[in-house]
C-alpha cells in the first residue's frame, strides 16, 4: 500500500479517471458530479511507503447509489428519477443527456479519439411484457438500440478499442444468463457490429454486472461472476477474439459460496490485466467478504495477489492504474467510501 485507505467525502461508488499526474475519485452527489483529485506522481521507495488510514476532510455525506462515468472531460451521473446528468470535469454546464430506467447502472466510454458515447438502460413495452435494453448516445445525436430484437440487457460496460468501442452487455433472467459483446463504430453517426452471444450460463441476478479488459495484444477478457451450476459460484472469464465468435471458450475461478451480485472491476496496465473483486472469506452463510486483486494470464487463469479490504458488506469496487504503475482501488462497506493506491512488485 502507497497511500490509504482514503476516506471519500461523499458514500457512493466512485469512477476513477487518471490524467496526467492526477487520478481523480469522482462521486455521485444525487445526479451531481463531486470529485476528490489525488496526486499520482512518482512512486516512494518500499522502505518508506506512507499508507495510513485518512479520514475525509469535513466529514461525509450521503450520495447516490449508483456510479457516474466518465467519457474524455465530461462527466455523467444519474439521479433518483433516472434521468442522466452531463457535465463538465469541472461540474458545470449540467445538461439532460438520457432517461435510463431508475436504479439502473450507465456506461460512457470515447469513441473515434473525440466522441462522447453514453449507455445506458431503459424499459420498452414489448409484445412479450416490459423488457430492459441498453441503449446507445454519442454526443447529442438520437439514441440507438443496442440490444438486438429478441433479446435484453440488465448491465453494461463500455471499452474503447483503437477507434471503435466494444459494448459489454449482460442480460440476467430468472432461466438463463446471456453476455453479448458488439462493436461500435463512428462514420458520421454510430454504426452498430453484429451481436454476438459470447456466453451462457444460468440464472442471473439482474443487479449482476460484468467487466471487459482489453489487453494491448491477444484475446480480451470478458468476467462475470455468476452460478458455475447449482451447487457453485465463481468468475467466468471469457475468452473475447477480435472479432467475437459465439460461444467463446470460458475458464472459471471459484467462490468460496455465491453472491450476488458480486462485484468485479478490472485494467489493463502495461502487460498486466488486473482485476479487483470481492467474494466470500468462507464457504458459511454470511461470511465476511473480501476485496481480492489478482490477475488474469495469456490462458485465462485468474492468479490472487493480495486482500485489499474485509468487511460484513462491501457492495461496489473500482480500479485503474496510473502513470507510474501503481494501482488505484476504490470500494464501499458499510463505513463509507474507500480508495487506496497500491503497487505490486
Amino acid at each position: 500500500m502507497i497511500r490509504g485507505p482514503v476516506e471519500l467525502p461523499v458514500r457512493s461508488p466512485a469512477t476513477l479517471v487518471v490524467h496526467g499526474d492526477t487520478l481523480d475519485a469522482v462521486l455521485n452527489d444525487g445526479g451531481k458530479p463531486r470529485t476528490s483529485s489525488f496526486a499520482a506522481t512518482a512512486l516512494p521507495s518500499i522502505a518508506a511507503l506512507p499508507g495510513a488510514r485518512e479520514a475525509a476532510d469535513g466529514g461525509t455525506a450521503a450520495g447516490y447509489p449508483l456510479a457516474c462515468a466518465a467519457s474524455a472531460d465530461l462527466l455523467y451521473c444519474p439521479d433518483r428519477a433516472g434521468a442522466v446528468h452531463r457535465t463538465t470535469r469541472e461540474g458545470t454546464g449540467d445538461t439532460l443527456a438520457a432517461s435510463s430506467r431508475s436504479g439502473s447502472r450507465i456506461a460512457a466510454a470515447t469513441l473515434a479519439g473525440n466522441h462522447s458515447a453514453l449507455g445506458y438502460m431503459a424499459s420498452r413495452q414489448t409484445s412479450e411484457g416490459w423488457v430492459s435494453e441498453a441503449w446507445l448516445t454519442v454526443d447529442d445525436q438520437a439514441p440507438v438500440r443496442l440490444s438486438d430484437d429478441g433479446s435484453g440487457a440488465t448491465s453494461l460496460a463500455l471499452v474503447p478499442r483503437k477507434a471503435s468501442l466494444l459494448a459489454l452487455m449482460v442480460d440476467a433472467r430468472t432461466s438463463l444468463t446471456t453476455l453479448h459483446v458488439r462493436a461500435v463504430t463512428f462514420e458520421g453517426h454510430a454504426e452498430l457490429g453484429d451481436d454476438v452471444v459470447v456466453f451462457v450460463g444460468g440464472p442471473g441476478d439482474r443487479r449482476s454486472a460484468a467487466t471487459l479488459a482489453l489487453p494491448s495484444s491477444g484475446p480480451a477478457w470478458a468476467l462475470l461472476p455468476i452460478a458455475r451450476d447449482i451447487a457453485s459460484f465463481g468468475m467466468a472469464v471469457v475468452r473475447v477474439e477480435e472479432p467475437a465468435r459465439v460461444d467463446e471458450p470460458v475458464f472459471w475461478s471459484m467462490y468460496p459460496n455465491g453472491l450476488d451480485p458480486a462485484p468485479v472491476a478490472s485494467v489493463v496496465e502495461g502487460a498486466k490485466t488486473w482485476v479487483v473483486r470481492v467474494r466470500p472469506q468462507s464457504p458459511e452463510p454470511g461470511a465476511t467478504r473480501i476485496l481480492e486483486l489478482g490477475s488474469i494470464g495469456a490462458s485465462g487463469t485468474f492468479a490472487p495477489r493480495d486482500v485489499l479490504a474485509a468487511a460484513s458488506r462491501l457492495t461496489d469496487v473500482a480500479l485503474a492504474a496510473d502513470r507510474t504503475g501503481a494501482l488505484w482501488v476504490a470500494w464501499v462497506d458499510g463505513a463509507g467510501s474507500w480508495l487506496e493506491r497500491v503497487v505490486c512488485r
